[in-house]
């Protein structure tokens, strides 16, 4: 797999990419939204995981740790996000299939508001030696939601299909 910098027409001409086209991952080749969701998704259930070790352990840094690492989810989540609702433009409205990404799209919205209401209640006692248990019961809450969204994010691909099989524009399919 290369990078192309320039995409290359039916007629042979050659045009620099448009912005929506990188953002799809044309230039890559394949959709780029799979590629960034992970790090929203590590990051949100590393927050569970450093809540519970402060509970159960003795890591009294785990709380504000788990403060920034909110931080690190909501930047991620800008990036997922977007190249999300790129992927979803691409969608008929009406069609089944944007109703199963609409359902994605709002689960993982839930996802995030729960989180940032996490965020906002958590930032005061940032510094506690130990998570307060309305902090767990959002993020229990939360990492639900997600993994419920993530797993509708995989019935999109693995099961409808949704960008699967697609190539960068003037390309032709890998040969087997």
């Amino acid at each position: 797999m290369a990078i192309r910098l320039r995409r290359r027409l039916s007629t042979g001409e050659t045009r620099p990419w448009t912005f929506r086209e990188i953002v799809q991952g044309k230039p890559l080749e394949h959709p780029s939204h799979p590629m960034f969701v992970h790090f929203p998704v590590a990051f949100y259930v590393g927050t569970l995981g450093l809540d519970v070790l402060s509970k159960v352990g003795t890591f009294p840094a785990a709380p504000v740790a788990t403060t920034w690492l909110l931080l690190g989810a909501f930047a991620a989540s800008l990036v997922a996000v977007t190249t999300g609702l790129v992927d979803r433009a691409m969608t008929r409205p009406g069609s089944k299939v944007r109703k199963a990404v609409n359902q994605h799209m709002y689960l993982q919205l839930v996802t995030a508001v729960l989180f940032v209401a996490n965020f906002i209640i958590r930032w005061p006692d940032r510094h506690l030696a130990e998570a307060k248990p309305l902090w767990l019961i959002l993020d229990v809450i939360g990492v639900g939601t997600l993994l419920l969204g993530q797993y509708l994010g995989g019935i999109l691909v693995y099961v409808i299909g949704l960008r699967v099989g697609e190539s960068g524009p003037g390309s032709s399919p890998p040969e087997a």
